[in-house]
């Protein structure tokens, strides 16, 4: 039986140049993305003029073709009607292929982060909505800690993100193509409770740096070497575990060639791990840890570099934010936001570049006001209801981006929210949902309610600007020659 988007799915294929023109597919909430074997050959022109084709991007060594919210359900019907795409959307790699002159290190780094986080970001993002609704619910004293209800809901969105190693484990095996269930047990081995408590169950042995503020205690030793862990362990944490699995892949492929058929089954996945894990908590995870260090600080030291320093910072991050959301880009800065947020219990930048959402919103209700053109007001409307919902691709790409002047509008309101928020140093404690979800990322779990009150100013002023602006700057003339009478 042909499916509802058999034909879309059919055009697009078709227009990327085959399936044999197919390096590997994978989609995110709005967009597949193709890696492709010869970008030249792909027809942009007639994809964009799909129906059913929002904007076809080239960024980060893919091709992506946004089509909306139905993403998944055209994804699904690939694979159903391209049997040929197998393996989850990957098809053999040639050496020679042309798309590896675009493989550089940046493409490789945002790749590696989007193929590792895009699996688990919409329950990441679930979670993250039921963490924030549960201080919120406390705070407002609508529930107990103590409570049923509170335990076992916040048990679902903090347990997420308590034991993310382990899920991410299992997708950055996949990203490396080594076994998932060894990248699942090296992040078990990093939220194991014995590892995280050691802390608060063994004194502290010895001191590395001391002095500086680099200062690392150890609590215990592996062969005399000092293993070092972060204040919480390494629970929550992202980077760490996809530098550890990536290691743990180039073992396992060496093993896989090297050990004799009759033990290569069973000592492959043995020797990895009882050489990965020891080297993540001696090496790997100090030297991530220290790095990150090193990064929190900078940003901090910006954000607290006075009024100046965080206004700065902030128009830049919640300006430029949106600009990379649209090539695909964001996925090193989502990273480094879930670390801040791990090793510290907040972020600064997140908290700058979530107030695209909320600017979009504000604009989508102008537009949708203002507009006159019949396509225009079929675009606007839904377009605004997504990003209510905090999916901003369709509004982006269906009109801001064609009618360019409001594109640069959105940037402008963003910069503004940003700069209000780092000035008054706006955090973000978890990261959740979008669009008015994303309202309860900026509550202390403690219950002060200073960070929140401080966040809305912020985005009441970024809102209010925006649509000011929009009202002012609409230009009917350019909506008419974009979507017609």
């Amino acid at each position: 039986m042909a499916g509802k988007h058999e034909q879309l799915a059919s055009t697009i294929i078709e227009n990327v140049g085959g399936t044999d023109n197919i390096k590997s597919l994978t989609h995110c909430i709005t967009r597949l993305r193709f890696v492709l074997k010869d970008e030249s050959v792909a027809k942009k022109d007639v994809l964009e003029k799909t129906d059913g084709v929002i904007q076809v991007m080239q960024a980060g060594g893919m091709y992506q073709v946004v089509i909306g919210n139905k993403v998944t359900a055209v994804y699904d019907e690939i694979f159903e009607d391209f049997p040929v795409i197998a393996g989850g959307g990957e098809v053999p790699v040639e050496e020679d292929d042309k798309s590896a002159e675009k493989n550089n290190l940046l493409n490789r780094l945002m790749n590696t982060m989007s193929g590792v986080l895009m699996p688990v970001l919409p329950v990441l993002t679930a979670a993250g909505i039921i963490k924030g609704l549960m201080s919120l619910f406390t705070a407002l004293g609508w529930l107990d800690t103590t409570s049923g209800v509170y335990m076992i809901w916040y048990a679902v969105g903090d347990g997420f993100f308590y034991f993310l190693p382990i899920l991410l484990g299992f997708t950055a095996a996949k990203k490396f193509k080594c076994n998932e269930f060894v990248g699942a047990a090296i992040g078990g081995a990093l939220v194991y409770p014995a590892m995280v408590n050691i802390a608060t169950t063994l004194p502290v042995a010895g001191s590395l740096f001391a002095g500086t503020p680099f200062q690392m205690d150890y609590f215990n030793t592996f062969f005399g070497l000092p293993i070092v862990m972060p204040g919480s362990g390494y629970t929550s944490s992202i980077i760490p575990i996809m530098v550890a699995v990536y290691v743990a892949s180039l073992l396992e492929h060496a093993f896989k060639k090297s050990l004799p058929d009759m033990i290569r089954d069973m000592f492959t996945p043995l020797l990895t791990l009882v050489i990965t894990v020891p080297l993540t908590y001696l090496v790997i995870g100090p030297v991530v840890q220290g790095v990150c260090g090193v990064i929190f600080l900078l940003i901090s030291a910006l954000f607290n570099a006075g009024i100046v320093g965080g206004l700065v910072g902030g128009a830049i991050i919640g300006g430029g934010f949106g600009v990379l959301v649209m090539f695909g880009l964001h996925w090193v800065i989502i990273g480094l936001g879930l670390s801040s947020i791990a090793a510290q219990g907040f972020d600064y930048v997140m908290a700058a570049g979530g107030i695209g959402p909320m600017v979009g919103m504000s604009q989508g209700l102008c537009v949708t006001l203002r507009c006159k053109t019949k396509k225009c007001r079929e675009l606007a409307l839904p377009a605004w209801i997504s990003q209510v919902m905090g999916v901003g691709e369709p509004l982006m790409y269906s009109i801001l981006i064609p009618l360019k002047k409001p594109y640069v509008i959105n940037i402008l309101g963003g910069c503004i929210g940003g700069a209000v928020i780092g000035a008054l140093k706006g955090k973000i404690y978890v990261f959740g949902g979008s669009g008015l979800f994303g309202l309860a990322n900026y509550i202390n779990p403690s219950g002060d309610w200073s960070n929140f009150l401080v966040c809305c100013i912020g985005i009441g002023v970024a809102m209010v600007a925006e649509f000011i602006l929009q009202w002012i700057l609409w230009d009917e003339k350019a909506e008419k020659e974009t979507f017609g009478e």
